[in-house]
């Protein structure tokens, strides 16, 4: 099959590691999602992405069978040429990945100019209610007068997560032709052989104290003020832990004075910005919980859980978004309501308490990613649904 992917902005294969590269030309979980998809897509079809540049001009990559086309912007996430040049090239399937505005609009008019059918991945809603005044307006007017257009245009909607179509402030109306597709890991990278004490030990981490970790950006709906909280109340049940921040962000700041302000900044340490996979599989391995707290339905499914339960780590997360999908509560982690220091905290010491617990939920995780979550399993199911639609 040809297959044309949209999205806004498309991961630079050579940049994962550069923290400057980052910050310009910003990715999350759906961006780095689109990667891995296209990727495994190019093992049997014909797959040419169409993204934008980091730079203001046009370039061409060929990597690994793909065709990756990027435009050059205007301003900010706008390109032109994201609207025009595509057109030059056919294709059976046009795929959108919904996440940072317009190349989803661009697909749409791709398609209805080819008349082949449009797939689009809803990876979340876009909340206008945070940010910058240059943030919220745009985001206010998109969600009032574009979305539902988006929404209707799409033959097939995948949506990373059953349960977070309800939770989704969209998507309720469009379940005649939701599709649900998880997003996948790359297993292997996450599977180091190296013990919890060899980790500590490469990493500088006390080998004699539990280690909560986070890992992500560092944003208001992802939640870590509200661990930095709830850590003030776990530190005086269990007071040989530490809590390990694992990404950079606007709040950075925020939170470091926090931690102060509650004289808990001995107990919390700031790793920073890590790119590498392999340091990734390094915090995770050297850690006792994993935990996101994340406070807004946006989260709609949270890749590094996965990483975190395939590196034998149980969870304990925000019943929020897709997430309930991925934890199985009681199973390979714990779910708590967000936006409440005090239960995140009971929930933690609970977890810190119960040693036999925490093996079993290592166990089921990775069993459970092992045969639910890889990149080829997710390829296979997208392709039957581009398959069904031709």
């Amino acid at each position: 099959m040809e297959i044309n992917y949209f999205i806004t902005h498309f991961p630079y294969k050579t940049n994962f590691l550069n923290k400057s590269y980052f910050t310009q030309y910003k990715h999350g979980g759906a961006e780095v999602a689109a990667y891995y998809l296209a990727l495994n897509m190019a093992k049997y079809n014909n797959i040419k992405v169409f993204t934008t540049s980091i730079k203001s001009k046009d370039s061409l990559e060929e990597y690994r069978g793909l065709q990756i086309h990027r435009y050059a912007t205007i301003t900010n996430n706008i390109s032109l040429k994201l609207f025009m040049e595509p057109l030059n090239y056919d294709a059976d399937i046009v795929h959108a990945h919904f996440s940072t505005p317009p190349a989803e609009i661009a697909a749409i008019l791709y398609a209805k100019k080819k008349k082949i059918p449009f797939v689009l991945t809803y990876h979340g809603d876009w909340q206008e209610g945070f940010g910058s005044i240059t943030r919220r307006i745009p985001l206010y007017f998109y969600n009032k007068f574009l979305i539902q257009r988006v929404l209707n245009s799409a033959d097939v909607i995948i949506a990373p997560s059953k349960y977070y179509i309800n939770e989704s402030r969209f998507l309720k109306g469009y379940k005649g032709k939701i599709v649900v597709i998880p997003n996948a890991i790359n297993i292997e990278d996450f599977k180091i052989p190296l013990k919890k004490e060899e980790c500590r030990q490469k990493l500088d981490l006390p080998h004699d104290k539990n280690i909560i970790l986070f890992l992500g950006n560092l944003i208001q709906y992802k939640g870590p003020d509200i661990l930095i909280n709830a850590m003030k109340l776990v530190l005086e049940r269990v007071p040989d832990t530490e809590l390990i921040i694992v990404g950079d962000g606007p709040m950075k700041r925020e939170l470091k004075k926090l931690s102060k302000a509650l004289n808990i900044e001995k107990n919390i340490r700031f790793a920073g910005f890590i790119g590498n996979t392999f340091r990734k599989a390094l915090y995770y391995k050297a850690s006792d919980i994993f935990c996101l707290p994340s406070t807004m339905s946006t989260e709609s499914f949270g890749i590094v859980n996965l990483e975190a339960m395939a590196c034998g780590l149980p969870v304990v997360a925000s019943k929020i978004g897709g997430i309930p999908d991925i934890i199985k509560n009681e199973e390979t982690g714990l779910l708590v309501p967000p936006r409440n220091p005090h239960a995140l905290a009971e929930t933690i010491v609970y977890l810190l308490n119960d040693k036999k617990l925490r093996e079993r939920m290592s166990s089921k995780g990775e069993r459970i990613i092992e045969e639910e979550y890889s990149w080829n399993k997710v390829a296979r199911m997208t392709e039957e649904v581009y398959t069904d639609l031709l």
